[in-house]
Parts: structure tokens; C-alpha cells; sequence
């Protein structure tokens, strides 16, 4: 499923001893609903259990903890996705169901599973549909699934955590397991079966600092729109537990970003790409702490104020929101401008730095010593890794 070219085994196995002990996702949760408004009215997303991410049991992305279950029989995750929808409470206009990790992975979500999700979809009153999805499942048989599943008048998308456009943060930064070519073809597949294609954008990648974030964020989102994206969710990271960023959060050495990072991204993208540019999860919906270590802020005195203003965002997707934002003053956000600057050593030298700190922290430095000597070396050099091509 995976192409070499692009396989980090390093963070895959650094990943692996980090998530051990990882509990269960628990059996009394079967399923979990949020709401927020969009420009089109309500949206609505639904979570159900299932055994969890295939990617994520191979070590998974580094900011990344859905969970793991034991996997529900086709019955339960049928039931689950039936009471979430029974749950809501309309009017909504825009409806998502998602698992822990691919909609379209048959391993996650057996095909009668997800037929039963598209046939309760299809009854449920709503203008659009959207599912998640990792790229590499995309094919013409799954867009054409999805399309006739539901009411010719409504429209479908699907999203797909794209997360950089650069290979090389793709690879050494994120251990994504796929390249950002493959969203590309997956979002042409898409298009051809009249199926929208959201791409998932990361802000506060693992080892960026803040301005690399920044930068790498709306390159990403312009890469996005050039290659077959109808819209794009721009993501600023939580600290979760049993991730790489929560040991880097521990050790002091990168927490989440800066909602003023988020700010900063929608005022430099152009205007009018803005009502395409979604954002999400820049507070936290998360119903216990044990989900979540930290979450993107700014300063205690203008938080609840700057959250208020980027849910006017969401709701509206606009300049005139972008302003709002921008007019809101407060001194942290002086503060956070005077440290917005460019590390004084590049970004391959840093993040070799933290592979070795980190192989010694969790007992793998024999490893990297014997096993990771072509990896270091494309680390080295940023052109090892083909760019993505667009944009």
C-alpha cells in the first residue's frame, strides 16, 4: 500500500515505542458528534468506532491519535453510525460521517459497512456529504460508489489529509506514507466522477518552527487549488497523547501553534481563495483531557475574543473576517510577532539533530547506526525527495 520512496522507517519505528500502552479506544463510546456553522449553514461531523487507522498501526503520522479498538463487528459500527445520525439535531447542510482513519479502507470499514453509512446518508436531510479518506484509496470503482449513493441534487466530497505539499516534510517530518502526488491523482479521480476534493492542510508540523510552518501551510494550500483541490481545511495542530509532538510538547521543544499562526496564514493567502479555505479544530472539541495535552491558544486575556472571531471566520469564509481578526488587538500578539523569525540553523540540520536525541531517548540509536544510514543521508539533502509537480 505504501511506496518505498516515501517510507520513513525510522519514524515508524519511533512511533511505535511511543504509542506503546496506548489504551483502547473504549467500548462505551461507539460514536461522537460536533456541529459548527459554515458558510453553507450547519455542518455536522460524525465519528464511529471502528479497529482504527491501518497507517497508525504501521507507526503512523507524528501528530496523529485517533486510537485504536478492538474492531466492532459490521453490526456494531452499523448501529453506532445509525444512532449518531438519530443524535443530531437539525436542520444541517453539510453532513461527514468518518471512522478513526479511512472511510474507503476496506480493512477499517468493511464495503457492507460503508454501504449501510452511504444508504443512511442518503435518507438523512442535507445538502452535501463528505467522507475521509487517505488518498491511496481513491479509485474510479470507490467515486462512483460514493456518487450514486446519494440524491443527484446533493453534493459529495472527500477529504484527504494532504497535510504538506513538500516531499520532504512529507517524509521526515510528518511519516505520512504517501506523497502529495498522490492527492493530485486522487483528486482527479474524484473530479471525474463529479465528487469535490478537500485537502487537509497541517499547521504545526513536527520540528517547523513557526514560520516554516506558516510558509509551508500556504504553500500547501495554493499547491492544493492548483492541483484539483475544490476546497481546503486548514488544520492547526493539538498535542495529543501517544504522538511525536507530545514528547517534543514534554521536552519543551515544540508546542501547538499559535492561533495568531493561523491568522497570519489566512491574511497572506490571496482574497479570493478564502471562501474555499475552511478551518477546523482550532478549539478543542475533545470531551476529556486524557485526548488531548494542548491545544492552539494565544494569551488567556484575549482567547475567548480571537476563538469568537475565527468562528465569524468559519462561518463566513471571507476578507472582511480576516480583518476582524487583524484589528483585534492585544499585546500577545506583539509578543508573538517579535519571535516570528527564521532558526539560525536550516531545517535537514535540526530535524537529523532530533532523530539522534530522540533515537537515544527511546533505545534507538543501534538501530539508526546500523539501519539508517540512507535515510540520514536523503535527510541531508532536501532534493533527495521528488517535489511535487503544479503550482
Amino acid at each position: 500500500m505504501i511506496a518505498n520512496d516515501v517510507n520513513n522507517p525510522f519514524l515508524a519505528q519511533l512511533m511505535t515505542k511511543i504509542r506503546f500502552g496506548r489504551p483502547l479506544l473504549p467500548e462505551a463510546q461507539p460514536f461522537f458528534n460536533r456541529t459548527e456553522r459554515v458558510p453553507a449553514g450547519r455542518y455536522a461531523e460524525v465519528w464511529f468506532r471502528t479497529g482504527g487507522c491501518q497507517w497508525d498501526r504501521q507507526g503512523g503520522c507524528t501528530m496523529c491519535n485517533y486510537g485504536i479498538a478492538v474492531a466492532p463487528s459490521n453490526e456494531a459500527m452499523a448501529e453506532s453510525i445509525d444512532a449518531a445520525l438519530k443524535a443530531l439535531e437539525g436542520p444541517i447542510d453539510e453532513l461527514m460521517i468518518s471512522p478513526s482513519g479511512s472511510m474507503l479502507d476496506p480493512a477499517e470499514v468493511p464495503p457492507e459497512v460503508r454501504a449501510t453509512a452511504y444508504r443512511l446518508a442518503s435518507e438523512f436531510p442535507k445538502k452535501k456529504f463528505l467522507v475521509e479518506t487517505r488518498a491511496e484509496w481513491v479509485d474510479d470503482s470507490a467515486m462512483a460508489e460514493l456518487r450514486a449513493s446519494q440524491p443527484n441534487d446533493q453534493a459529495v466530497a472527500i477529504e484527504i489529509g494532504l497535510e504538506s505539499c513538500d516531499p520532504w516534510i512529507l517524509r521526515f517530518c510528518v511519516n505520512k506514507g504517501c506523497d502529495a502526488e498522490s492527492f493530485s491523482t486522487a483528486a482527479k479521480i474524484a473530479r471525474r466522477h463529479g465528487v469535490q476534493a478537500y485537502a487537509n492542510i497541517s499547521l504545526g508540523t513536527a520540528f517547523l518552527s513557526p514560520l516554516e510552518a506558516i510558509e509551508d501551510c500556504i504553500t500547501s494550500v495554493n499547491w492544493a487549488f492548483a492541483n484539483g483541490a475544490s476546497h481546503v481545511v486548514v488544520f492547526p495542530l493539538h498535542i495529543k497523547p501517544y504522538t511525536l509532538h507530545d514528547i517534543l510538547n514534554h521536552d519543551g521543544r515544540q508546542g501547538p501553534p499559535s492561533l495568531w499562526d493561523l491568522v497570519e496564514v489566512l491574511d497572506r493567502l490571496d482574497p479570493e481563495v478564502l471562501p474555499r479555505v475552511e478551518i477546523a479544530w482550532y478549539r478543542s472539541y475533545y470531551d476529556t483531557t486524557a485526548k488531548v495535552r494542548r491545544s492552539p491558544s494565544t494569551c488567556p486575556e484575549c482567547h475567548h475574543a480571537v476563538v469568537a472571531l475565527l468562528d465569524r471566520y468559519r462561518a463566513e469564509q471571507s476578507r472582511v473576517a480576516v480583518d476582524r481578526l487583524l484589528a483585534h488587538q492585544c499585546s500577545c500578539r506583539e509578543h508573538w510577532r517579535s519571535n516570528l523569525s527564521r532558526p539560525s540553523n536550516n531545517l535537514p540540520e535540526r530535524v537529523e539533530a532530533e532523530y539522534y536525541r530522540l533515537a537515544e531517548m527511546f533505545k534507538l540509536s543501534d538501530w539508526l547506526r546500523q539501519r539508517g544510514t540512507s535515510l540520514i543521508a536523503a535527510l541531508r539533502d532536501p532534493t533527495s525527495v521528488p517535489r511535487a509537480v503544479g503550482g
